[in-house]
């Protein structure tokens, strides 16, 4: 199986990383810049090596499988000869990457989000319906065992009553300056996962959205019409609230937990030796080890949607992430970025 990588940002070789430890797949970097594709192919190479860190290189088992890594030329030219594409450019590109790789039948997964704003997705959706490959938008954490784990608990009622969420999505490293001004801002950047996962993880649509924000810590973000420091309150279709708490940089540490609570039980993923908070109590040890950026922290959902596409590749898997699915988060990225601007609650209904 050749499965093609188009992006070779911290995300694309990350991909091309667990692509090329999965028996039987050959991954071929894409792009035009052929000396910057022969140092991502060496960088994805040594980060399968045994003496690679293990933040990238994984288990042994991973690490000890056959790999090969190649560089292509441009995506047109090389779309006939591969079996699926992973997309990882910038987000303006995702829609006519993803019209192009359908439209000559092969499987793809684009990196969030599909599309910018709700017309644009509906209508790109559509497309891709009437041409019918499968399209996996990389929601990741549908794919993360912990988030599926908790959609099973809460769905088969062990929670009880869902009468609280609590989203925390605080990244410890800030971005880099020259990623802000085409990030989307947080909303769409960042925050879209929670609103992605909180409709998902309880069965609930979204009624209506508040939010508020601040730059607190990086004043580029200001100039770009973005913040750094957010709140969202979610109003959910049986009157819950989902708070969703997102942060750019957090000194403490890379810290993404959601937290449900019930009338009988609460349950969250997130929450293990590595969870970023001190307690004040005495006699309480602090966390250990900081998980140090996203992907450390997700990398069994990295993993585990990697493999996924392989799956959906060979004709073997279900597609848990498609294109119309996106509309949910993006429309209430949408009403959190408009609440913010008129002041007020934007309803959903």
């Amino acid at each position: 199986m050749r499965i093609g990588v188009v992006g070779t940002g911290r995300i694309g070789l990350m991909h091309a990383r667990n692509l090329a430890q999965t028996t039987g797949v050959e991954v071929v970097l894409m792009g035009r810049n052929q000396a910057r594709l022969s140092v991502s192919v060496e960088h994805v190479c040594a980060a399968i090596q045994p003496d690679a860190p293990s933040a990238l290189a994984g288990n042994l088992a991973s690490r000890e499988r056959a790999a090969t890594v190649t560089s292509g030329v441009g995506l047109a030219e090389e779309l006939a000869a591969l079996d699926g594409v992973v997309v990882a450019s910038s987000t303006n590109t995702h829609p006519a990457f993803a019209l192009q790789i359908a439209r000559a039948g092969v499987p793809s997964l684009v990196e969030k989000p599909l599309a910018l704003d709700p017309e644009q997705l509906t209508a790109l959706a559509d497309q891709l319906d009437d041409i019918g490959t499968e399209v996996m938008v990389a929601f990741h954490r549908r794919y993360d065992p912990g988030h599926q784990l908790l959609r099973q608990r809460i769905l088969a009622g062990d929670a009880g009553t869902v009468r609280a969420v609590t989203a925390t999505e605080h990244d410890h490293l800030a971005l880099p300056p020259e990623y802000v001004p085409g990030s989307g801002g947080i909303w769409l950047d960042m925050l879209i996962h929670d609103f992605d996962t909180i409709p998902w993880v309880t069965g609930q649509r979204v009624r209506s959205v508040w939010a508020t924000g601040s730059v607190l810590d990086a004043p580029i973000h200001a100039d770009y019409g973005d913040i750094d420091s957010a709140l969202a309150v979610l109003v959910l279709e049986s009157g819950a609230a989902a708070t969703v708490s997102g942060l750019r940089r957090n000194g403490a540490g890379q810290d993404v937990r959601l937290e449900v609570f019930g009338s009988l039980d609460s349950f969250g993923p997130g929450i293990d030796a590595c969870t970023p908070m001190t307690s004040t109590e005495p006699g309480i040890s602090p966390p250990g080890p900081r998980y140090d950026q996203f992907i450390e922290r997700f990398e069994r959902a990295f993993r585990a949607e990697v493999d996924a596409f392989v799956r959906l590749v060979s004709g073997t898997g279900v597609n848990l992430t498609p294109p119309r699915d996106g509309l949910v988060a993006i429309q209430i990225a949408q009403a959190a970025a408009e609440s913010i601007r008129a002041g007020s609650i934007i309803d959903l209904d």
